[in-house]
């Protein structure tokens, strides 16, 4: 064995010089630095003690001079001398501010694990000292003859309070420990390695002395100096780092040389003295002397950092790395505890042969196989946090398991339980362990003590919430709504620029190229997947959990969205694991954004394309390009730039980046850019305008042959990231190419371009990508080109433009041609010059406080439980903790827009697959219940937008049967009791034109598209279980005046020609009585309801704070956060937010009066819905009834063909996107799909 194997068997230590020894005549209670020094050869001097030293224990006795210097690997380098004011360690206090006290970062649970016998462990607050108190003592003669005395000793670090109990045996155990360790540093260790580091760092120390004696010469006043200097020792070919600390001292040595002058008198600390007098000699009346002694033994102790750091002392005061962490809560109670493999879930526990014998065996033999044959007895440091308890393994510090409390917690013990007297049995909904404990107190004392938290820093999750919910109610929430994309994604853009800790994101689609910020004048600053990896790159720690999609069914390439978020602080788990786990029509359905645990963000928007919107609602998105008139004015060309300087609300950074920010100039198409420009129109629309400098746009690829997109069909969906082709290497190629042809015909003469033909001086007959800045723009210098000539100069001035909205995949139109080819994210999947996009119309919200750590809540057993299934010992995925629900501290710099104070619950469905629930039949479905709750209750009127409204009669027979929500059902009996008890009572639904699905809803590719429609027509109007034809069969002969179905529809003009389009309705909303709200990601039918198939998490808030409102004509006290979200809506659909001079005024304060209902919300529907089928002739429509009437409606041509001038004046009467729901579109046809299509193949849950 060589010498660097020896040295890494053996304890580290290397001392001082033996010239730094202390004065042997220093009395036994305290040691005095300034006493004369003793010669010889000792590392610790030979301490005369007093007459009492039969009664004491004082080999822990320490000079206050002498402290740890540096550690290598685990163990203490050296031993020196050291100056202190204070009874605590210096480097115990560095980086506490005067007068305050410093904390552990939350961020230290996601730092390096250190095994637990290691001193680099670092768990004390810095700068906090341990007090030390007895304050109880149980005494039993009886049953513990030698230690009769049970101490309850309650210690205090900081803000932190615990209690321990021992007896006397544990403090003799701790100071044998101790006792060894410190008779260790005397010994010397002659292994080469270690004279070398002890050569290394005294050379290093006496030219450090040197240094600090030159520099105090200069100094006017005298003071103890300290220097700290890094060397890099090299020991036996293996470099170790050694922070060499020389401190002011009265040796000789050159160690004790430094700031000899001036040094004032040193507070003298105590010594552990430990009391030897054994615990069954100590009498009744003694035993305030030995609490007194014992006190003080471990006060001392602790304030020695060579002690309190030992492994041992750490495990005698129950602490560890997330004892003193900040934001995880009240330190709780921790220890050493054996737990028992393969105790995860109950089928894990051991063979019982399938389940047969469980109930047949006695105890001790249904234990048997568990703790003999099968299962094995692990060492773990137990520990219990406010709302969640886990245990870390010793040998490296990884912490193994986190879990929370829940509704399903238990803990028993006993015999029957665990099979063993000592045995402890922990279940929650999620995990079910068994441990062991050394002793039946221990035992009693952890089922005890979880049970008090579990009653009440845990009572939330404990106890039966309503809606049976996880969460509880929260009162006095901030919360804010965001309607549409824009504001949406804006406002996350802002919370996670802002963050200090951690994000948490979890998407049922994840883009990482889309903008979270629009138009893009800051280049990709604000590109989601450049804010990640930026944050990340400054330390936040990222954990984001994504849909893993069936491939076969889905395009949305969640591996690709995994590889291109890859960062060592970006963690990325996708699930379900489709085989493993059993499950293949079920997805994730949520959208979470939570930033520090403290800001969450839900609703039905996906961070994906094709979802930024604003309340616009745009069909059309080309990037003019538009030249400079004479007059000033501008022309719409086809490009995107305009000299504006304004600073508008687009989330534009007027950043200190502008000498690097490029201009990528994306122009249109060969046959777009002719000679007409000036003819082309295009949509106004108002667009941030560019000053030179700033970045903008990212240009589309084109293929080097001409406009058509690269077709990349080389790329696999899960080819790995390293082996795919690189897009931006071939925009980069071919934008450079393409800038240097540009740069040659600029800098050609008048005679060099008539003799090339080119005698337009439009050098842009041939549209290609150009990349250059603004500023090289205006100063022509392109390539180099220096001095432009009055031509060239003219043409770089006359070209600005605006930005895109929407560049590559973002621009869509997903029933037209559904997305592909995701891992290309700049090649364009519809023609943008034929075809419209398809708007989307969104909503979420944010919550702010104990509402966003419930968000958290779910996200953290999400990701645990996928953890625990996937990456169970990969520690590159730690476990993640909740934080605690006390003085929550906000961020100053994250401002939110509407805040309002609420009242608010988190909801969710969830279930065994989605939330890792141990039992098979236990399902969570609190939105479903809160939806049916609050329709109950409902007073007024009930406003719901939604993807789906398929929910069906109670009791329904057939196929109809299998659907089993009853929001339909609720929905009825509301209406019936408003018709007989003759009252007032509205309902809004507003749901798609047509499903989200690629297809022709009347041909051979659109049996996905009819069979959703099928089930939303069932729900409402076809069928005898249609909630409108039973409002019918009761009596009530029209039931538009309490139920209307509507839709949103927009238009626009694209090359001249009107266009129309449906305004895809995705968001999750139900408002009700202007006061209650529900927003999340549930969709109104079973897979997001019921809660065994979709997992979905939705809020539902209650306002607290009202204004004056009016309902049915009568004074109302209408929620602030309810009612305005409403009046923003109704605003938005009925066209009325853009300001009008011209438009009569619009009161929305009152949704159920008749003047509005009928004289403004249907009358505009009905309205806009037949403009719309004049000029366009769109579907779906009430006209078409059959196959036969489609084809027949198809064949005449719409308005807007045959008179267009005609058309353009009848669609300026439409006013905003309200239309219709056409309830008798195909009624005549049988929309279910075909039995031997693909699509009937498919269970019919998935359809509904």
């Amino acid at each position: 064995m060589n010498h660097q194997q020896q040295a890494q068997q053996s304890p580290a230590y290397i001392v001082a010089d033996a010239n730094d020894s202390i004065d042997g005549d220093s009395p036994p209670e305290e040691l005095d630095q300034e006493e004369g020094e003793e010669k010889g050869t000792r590392c610790v001097p030979d301490f005369q003690f007093s007459l009492v030293e039969s009664e004491y224990d004082e080999t822990l006795a320490f000079p206050d001079s002498v402290t740890i210097l540096s550690n290598v690997g685990d163990k203490p380098v050296l031993v020196q001398r050291k100056d202190t004011d204070d009874d605590d360690d210096e480097e115990e206090g560095a980086g506490a501010a005067p007068g305050q006290l410093a904390e552990i970062p939350y961020t230290s649970i996601y730092g390096p694990s250190v095994k637990f016998n290691s001193f680099q462990r670092k768990v004390f607050i810095p700068g906090a000292e341990i007090q030390v108190r007895i304050i109880e003592n149980e005494r039993s003669v009886t049953t513990h003859l030698l230690n009769p005395n049970l101490y309850t000793i309650e210690l205090t670090h900081g803000p932190y309070v615990w209690t321990i109990k021992r007896r006397y045996k544990h403090f003799n155990s701790l100071h044998q420990q101790l006792s060894f360790f410190r008779t260790s540093l005397n010994i010397p260790f002659p292994m080469r390695s270690h004279k070398e580091k002890r050569a290394t760092i005294k050379k290093a120390a006496i030219q450090m002395a040197d240094e600090v004696r030159l520099k105090s010469m200069h100094q006017t006043q005298t003071q103890t100096t300290i220097c700290e200097t890094t060397y890099k020792v090299q020991c036996n070919g293996d470099a170790a780092v050694c922070n060499a600390v020389a401190v002011a001292s009265t040796s000789s040595s050159p160690l004790a040389q430094l700031g000899i002058m001036g040094r004032k008198k040193k507070k003298k600390r105590k010594l552990p003295r430990f009391p030897n007098r054994p615990e069954s000699l100590i009498t009744v009346e003694a035993l305030p002397m030995r609490i007194k002694q014992l006190e003080d033994y471990l006060y001392n102790l602790l304030n020695i950092s060579l002690y309190r750091n030992h492994h041992e002392t750490l495990n005698f005061v129950e602490v560890s790395n997330v004892s003193f962490v900040s934001d995880l809560g009240i330190k709780g109670k921790e220890g050493a505890i054996m737990k028992r493999t393969g105790s995860t879930r109950p089928g894990q526990a051991g063979c019982n042969f399938f389940g047969c014998f469980q109930q047949k065996c006695c105890v001790r033999c249904s234990f048997f196989c568990s703790d003999v044959l099968y299962g094995k007895w692990r060492n773990r440091w137990f520990f219990v946090k406010e709302t969640c308890f886990g245990y870390i393994r010793p040998t490296d510090g990884v912490i193994r398991s986190v879990i929370l409390f829940d509704q399903g917690f238990d803990v028993s013990t006993g015999i029957y339980q665990t099979g063993m007297r000592k045995g402890l049995q922990v279940l929650t909904n999620n995990r079910h362990i068994i441990l062991k404990c050394w002793t039946r107190r221990k035992c009693k004392e952890w089922m005890q003590y979880l049970k008090k938290t579990a009653n009440t820093y845990a009572r939330d999750f404990t106890y039966p919430n309503p809606h049976m919910s996880y969460a509880p109610v929260r009162s006095g929430i901030q919360a804010s709504w965001h309607v549409d994309g824009s504001a949406y994604m804006g406002a996350i853009a802002n919370a996670l620029e802002e963050a200090k800790e951690e994000i948490f994101i979890a998407d049922w689609w994840l883009s990482p190229e889309i903008y979270m910020k629009r138009p893009a004048v800051d280049g990709d600053y604000w590109r989601l997947d450049k804010i990640l990896h930026r944050r990340a790159s400054q330390g936040i720690k990222i954990f984001v959990l994504l849909y893993k999609e069936v491939e076969m069914a889905l395009g949305i390439n969640s591996y690709y969205s995994k590889q291109r978020l890859s960062h060592e602080n970006i963690k990325v788990l996708r699930h379900p694991d489709h085989a493993r786990a059993g499950v293949f029509f079920w997805a994730h359905h949520e959208k979470i954004v939570v930033v520090d645990q403290t800001y969450a963000f839900i609703g039905g928007l996906d961070l994906c394309y094709g979802r930024w919107d604003d309340y616009r609602h745009r069909l059309t998105d080309l990037g003019s390009i538009s030249t400079a008139s004479a007059s000033g004015s501008t022309r719409r060309l086809g490009g995107f730039f305009s000299k504006d300087d304004t600073d508008s609300a687009f989330g534009s950074r007027k950043s200190s980046r502008k000498d690097n920010t490029n201009l990528n100039i994306d122009l249109q198409q060969k046959e777009q850019l002719s000679a007409s420009f000036a003819e082309a129109q295009f949509e106004e629309v108002e667009l941030r305008t560019l000053s030179p400098g700033e970045k903008l746009v990212i240009p589309e690829l084109l293929s080097p042959s001409g406009g058509e997109p690269i077709a990349l069909e080389g790329m696999k969906l899960n080819t790995p990231e390293m082996e795919r082709k690189n897009v931006l290497e071939k925009i980069t190629t071919t934008a450079m190419r393409r800038g240097k042809d540009l740069v040659s015909r600029l800098t050609m003469t008048e005679q060099e371009r008539a003799a090339a033909g080119d005698k337009s001086p439009d050098v842009l007959k041939d549209p290609k990508q150009l990349v250059f800045t603004i500023d090289e723009v205006e100063k022509g210098r392109l390539g180099g080109l220096e001095d432009p000539t009055p031509f060239q100069t003219q043409i770089l001035n006359d070209y600005y433009g605006q930005a895109k909205y929407w560049f590559g995949k973002d621009y869509s139109n997903f029933i037209l041609k559904d997305w592909m080819n995701l891992d290309a994210p700049l090649v364009d999947i519809i023609d943008r010059s034929t075809t419209p996009r398809m708007p989307w119309h969104d909503v979420g919200v944010c919550l702010v406080g104990a509402a966003a750590r419930d968000v958290a809540r779910h996200f953290i057993q999400r990701w645990n439980a996928v953890k625990l299934e996937k990456m169970r010992d990969n520690p590159n995925f730690p476990y993640l903790m909740p934080k605690s629900y006390q003085n929550i501290k906000l961020n100053p710099n994250i401002t939110l827009k509407r805040q309002n104070r609420v009242s608010c619950q988190l909801l969710r469905s969830a279930s065994s697959w989605s939330c890792g629930f141990i039992e098979q039949d236990l399902v969570e479905q609190s939105i479903h219940d809160a939806y049916i709750q609050t329709i109950t209750k409902a007073q007024h009127f009930i406003y719901i937008e939604n993807q789906f409204f398929i929910t069906m009669q109670l009791g329904a027979t057939g196929a109809y049967g299998n659907v089993r929500n009853q929001i339909g059902e609720t929905l009825f009996k509301r209406i019936v009791r408003a018709y007989k008890e003759r009252k007032t009572f509205r309902v809004f639904v507003i749901i798609p034109l047509l499903p989200g699905f690629e297809g022709d809803v009347g041909g051979s590719t659109g049996i996905a598209v009819r069979a959703i429609t099928h089930w939303n027509y069932a729900s409402i109007s076809r069928g005898r279980t249609a909630i409108l034809t039973r409002l019918q069969e009761i009596g009530i002969k029209d039931p538009g005046e309490y139920i209307s179905f509507h839709s949103l529809r927009t238009h626009s003009q694209l090359n001249n020609t009107p266009i129309t389009e449906l305004i895809y309705v995705h968001s999750k909303l139900l408002i009700a009585d202007d006061r209650v709200v529900i927003c999340g990601s549930a969709n109104i039918n079973d897979r997001s309801m019921i809660g065994k198939r979709d997992s979905e998490i939705a809020a539902i808030i209650t306002d607290d704070e009202f204004e004056d409102g009016r309902m049915n004509g009568k004074k109302y006290p209408s929620g602030v956060f309810a009612g305005r979200l409403r009046k923003f809506l109704f605003k938005e659909h009925l066209g009325l937010l853009d300001p009008d001079a011209e438009r009569m005024p619009i009161d929305v304060t009152d949704p159920v009066i008749d003047q509005f209902w009928n004289g403004m919300w249907r009358r505009t529907s009905t309205r806009n819905t037949e403009i719309y089928e004049e000029v366009f002739k769109c579907l779906p429509t009430d006209k078409v009834k059959s196959y036969v009437d489609l084809r027949k409606y198809q064949e005449e041509p719409p308005l807007c063909k045959s008179d267009p001038e005609m058309a353009m004046k009848r669609v300026t009467n439409i006013q905003g996107f309200l239309v219709n729901l056409p309830l008798d579109f195909l009624n005549k046809e049988v929309l279910t799909p075909p039995g031997a299509s693909k699509e009937g193949l498919i269970p019919t849950a998935v359809w509904t």
